[in-house]
């Protein structure tokens, strides 16, 4: 299974006890947590600053501690850098991982999503990709978004957590 993989597994150093509270403080009291595509994008690039929150965002869902969405457009944003750099296996593998992850789920852009999206660009002047992502979470449910953006911080109806504030 993928949540087995060595890029899941506990690292054994003092990071551990920053997973314990991350993941105690923060993500075990909501129940559909929202990723943003740098979630990913940092396990996946082995982050050296994000990549061990990244991953214990990722274990919390993977163990399920709470479930995880994604917005379609992730999917989109994860696999460019391989592709532009001819590496279509891995991006193929990327993709995989997103449909395997347990506790995980891909949400498609749906119209509802994109009138949400069109009020946060209209509103909170967010940027077109991370309004429909964000649009995404708050149409789904989730309580909390894990991101690396400040700019999510103004927008109501779901708590926003920066990995920077935890480094």
């Amino acid at each position: 299974m993928l949540h087995s993989t060595p890029l899941l597994k506990s690292d054994s150093s003092a990071k551990d006890f920053g997973y314990l509270k991350f993941v105690e403080e923060i993500i075990s009291i909501h129940e559909l947590i929202l990723l943003d595509s740098c979630i990913l994008i940092y396990h996946i690039e082995q982050h050296p600053r994000y990549s061990h929150l990244a991953r214990s965002a990722l274990r919390a869902v993977s163990d399920g501690i709470c479930r995880g969405i994604v917005s379609e457009l992730t999917l989109m944003e994860i696999k460019t850098g391989p592709l532009r750099q001819g590496e279509i296996e891995a991006a193929g593998k990327y993709e995989l991982l997103l449909d395997r992850f347990p506790n995980l789920s891909l949400i498609p852009i749906e119209r509802s999503i994109l009138d949400r999206t069109a009020h946060l660009r209209a509103y909170c002047r967010l940027k077109t990709p991370d309004a429909i992502i964000l649009a995404t979470g708050l149409e789904r449910g989730a309580t909390l978004a894990l991101t690396n953006d400040q700019d999510w911080k103004g927008v109501n109806g779901i708590q926003v957590v920066c990995l920077e504030d935890f480094v």
